[in-house]
């Protein structure tokens, strides 16, 4: 009787274990492992965790340091670069108060007080109010701040960014004067 028991414990086992097989075999069956792109995620984790291991010499960076400063550098003109959008790199920025616009120019006073002149190109970004804007949507009084190139002849601007003129607040009537 046990015999007979175990045999039919078995048998059941086996048919459900076989049931389960043709439920899961009607899937695709699943990579094993990581895939590639994780994979060389975790290549790239490790090999940043061996550099940060490495060990220098102290005494052979400041050798190499020392015969750095040794050797002369020959300083050669540098062809004009671009910034990645095809248009040269900008040399610099500023911001002040617009006091004029011209045609292709803005004149502005900067945070020193002295008066800048930049001129403006079809390339240049206009935004104002970060919505894209003409030269003709400035004012006088609006605040602004240019990335220039010094072409030699004058500043070129790159991109300006120009926001409204806040006015000053107005004194309040009913506040106690200060003593």
């Amino acid at each position: 009787m046990r015999g007979m028991r175990r045999t039919a414990g078995l048998l059941v086992l086996g048919l459900v274990g076989l049931g389960s097989a043709w439920a899961c075999g009607s899937q695709e069956p699943k990579p094993e492992g990581p895939s590639a792109k994780h994979r060389e995620g975790r290549s790239e984790v490790l090999r940043g965790l061996m550099a940060s291991k490495e060990r220098v010499d102290p005494g052979a960076l400041k050798a190499a340091g020392e015969e750095a400063k040794a050797t002369p550098v020959s300083v050669q003109p540098t062809p004009e670069g671009t910034g990645g959008s095809g248009r040269p790199e900008a040399q610099g920025w500023a911001a002040g108060r617009v006091s004029w616009v011209g045609d292709d120019e803005v004149l502005f006073v900067d945070g020193h007080g002295k008066e800048r002149e930049v001129r403006v190109e079809e390339g240049t970004q206009l935004r104002r109010d970060d919505q894209n804007a003409e030269l003709r949507d400035l004012t006088e009084g609006d605040e602004i701040r240019v990335t220039y190139q010094d072409t030699g002849e004058g500043w070129l601007a790159r991109d300006l960014e120009a926001m409204p003129a806040r006015k000053a607040p107005e004194p309040d009537p009913n506040s106690p004067p200060l003593r």
